[in-house]
């Protein structure tokens, strides 16, 4: 079964990649970030045309990384301390510290089909600082999201930036609580 359309989005995860010093990677346990509404990547890359016999002769296009922004409901604390660097004070305030190091993260979210759901991984993020409206209420409750701009630059190694699982797929079940690394097919 293939989906024609693809539309919606829930089961928002976030977890830290590490690796160690032979490039070996360990994917650390998944979060779930509830309140998703959207993410908009934009895959960049570049076009290199090679000149001769006064005709394009060769040409290539590189792929790069995906940059967008999540979008949720509201980033909660835990979410920002994880990922974001937040510093919880004695006082019970949650603080955002300039220049605080990030962890390298994945990102993992499912869409509806029309036929079915199908489940995204994406390897080698980094993440900006949230952004969010405040404003006063008119006529009625206007709900204000939260905002994060994203880079995922993928594995190095492997190459690997996304995976997308069709319901079926062995990697689709269990994604969310086992998340691969990634890691391309033995030859």
């Amino acid at each position: 079964m293939a989906n024609k359309v693809l539309f919606g989005m829930s089961e928002l995860y976030v977890g830290i990649m590490t690796r160690n010093a032979q490039g070996v990677v360990t994917m650390g346990t998944p979060y779930k970030q509830a309140g998703a509404v959207g993410y908009s990547p934009e895959g960049s890359g570049e076009n290199y045309t090679f000149y001769a016999d006064n005709k394009a002769y060769y040409s290539s296009y590189t792929t790069g990384a995906y940059e967008g922004d999540l979008v949720v409901a509201r980033f909660d604390d835990e979410f920002k301390k994880q990922f974001l660097g937040y510093v919880q004070l004695d006082d019970g305030g949650l603080a955002e510290v300039k220049g605080a190091t990030k962890p390298e993260v994945y990102l993992m979210f499912e869409v509806q089909g029309d036929e079915a759901p199908e489940r995204v991984i994406y390897y080698g993020g980094s993440l900006g600082i949230p952004t969010r409206e405040y404003a006063t209420i008119e006529d009625g409750v206007e709900v204000q999201t939260e905002s994060l701009g994203t880079t995922f630059v993928g594995d190095n190694a492997t190459g690997i930036t996304k995976v997308n699982y069709k319901q079926g797929d062995a990697g689709y079940a269990t994604l969310f609580t086992n998340p691969p690394a990634p890691t391309l097919p033995s030859e």
